[in-house]
């Protein structure tokens, strides 16, 4: 029994027969798609590896960023130009005392309020606006009471395109720098009082004293009033020393001093030593009457006093020769003239006894 399918044969040369002459250029399609396929799985490969090692020299980068930060004594936070803290190093929450998941996240005027908050003086908004960076000294106070001195500092933190996209803030406690600049104007205030006051009585120096005689001198040219000067000396002073010692002198001089500056109380009155026991008097805007009466309450206010003086030879008691000098001063006229006319009327005060007062005489 025949089979009711009849085979039949395609000749070798009919159309529809391929030889495998005819497939050579699909092959060689194929086998440049499947090069092409590989080259770009390589080039993935490649730079999935490329990628995976950025992300971690990012991540190092980071790590490392971080751990400067950190280890910076520096307070420092950054924060977005919404106001947003996004990062905060440990020097900063140590000061603040709060942990970084109760600042991070949080608007910097509720972690750290400060006066400019929601003002132009706003450090992020004067960054937003253009300024490239400032600097201040500001005090932030602890949580114990104590205000902290800082030098604040802030600079733009810019994004890929290099617009300002928030602001880097920095903080350095100043607090060994204002303790050294107090103690340095101490140190100062300390220089200028002893190089303006004498070391013994503790009242003005002969230097302060030539200083204040050309000020007052400057401005009483100007006002045209007069200016008086009262030159003291303390009598048989060498005696006096001779019987107390220098210790017993130097006391005397000290009570002498106080002396002078309690009835010399008035605004403008300058008590200074002269030298050695010299003492010197200041009295702006006052005529010869006028200082004529404060050198006698001088003279009653150390009889009261009576301090001992034995082998004085006017009076039991310490006692002062004075002389007063007055004139208006002048471009005419130096302040030394007024010097000169005080001592020579001391002078006078001395010849005439001493324990009293003299007033110059222009003769």
């Amino acid at each position: 029994m025949q089979d009711s399918a009849v085979q039949t044969q395609v000749p070798f040369d009919h159309p529809t027969h391929k030889s495998a002459a005819d497939f050579q250029p699909v092959q060689g399609d194929l086998n440049l798609a499947r090069a092409d396929y590989e080259k770009i799985q390589t080039d993935l490969e490649r730079a999935i590896e490329r990628a995976n090692a950025m992300a971690m020299k990012a991540e190092i980068a980071n790590i490392e960023l971080s751990q400067i930060i950190n280890t910076s004594i520096e307070g420092m936070f950054l924060v977005d130009e919404d106001f947003t803290i996004k990062r905060i190093n440990a020097s900063l929450l140590r000061f603040l005392e709060i942990e970084e998941s109760l600042a991070v996240g949080r608007k910097c005027h509720d972690v750290m309020k400060s006066s400019w908050c929601g003002t132009g003086n706003c450090p992020l908004t004067q960054l937003l606006s253009g300024r490239e960076s400032l600097e201040m000294d500001i005090e932030r106070k602890r949580k114990d009471g104590v205000d902290v001195p800082f030098i604040f500092s802030a600079t733009p933190f810019r994004g890929i395109d290099g617009s300002v996209i928030g602001m880097v803030a920095r903080f350095k406690d100043i607090t060994e720098r204002k303790e050294a600049e107090k103690m340095l104007k101490e140190a100062n205030e300390r220089l200028e009082r002893l190089s303006t006051r004498d070391g013994l009585t503790q009242i003005a120096n002969r230097r302060s004293f030539d200083q204040m005689l050309d000020k007052e001198w400057s401005r009483l040219c100007r006002s045209r009033e007069p200016l008086s000067m009262i030159m003291c000396d303390v009598d048989f002073f060498k005696l006096f020393n001779d019987t107390y010692g220098h210790q017993g002198g130097d006391d005397c001089l000290k009570t002498v001093a106080k002396a002078l500056e309690t009835v010399c109380r008035r605004g403008g009155d300058f008590v200074a030593r002269y030298g050695g026991e010299e003492f010197v008097i200041i009295l702006p805007a006052t005529f010869e009457k006028g200082a004529l009466r404060v050198a006698e309450k001088i003279r009653r206010h150390l009889e009261k006093l009576a301090i001992s003086h034995p082998r004085s030879q006017v009076a039991s008691h310490v006692t002062l020769s004075m002389g007063v000098a007055t004139l208006v001063p002048s471009e005419r006229v130096s302040p030394q003239q007024l010097v000169k006319w005080a001592d020579q009327a001391l002078y006078r005060a001395k010849a005439s006894g001493r324990n009293r007062v003299a007033t110059w005489l222009n003769e």
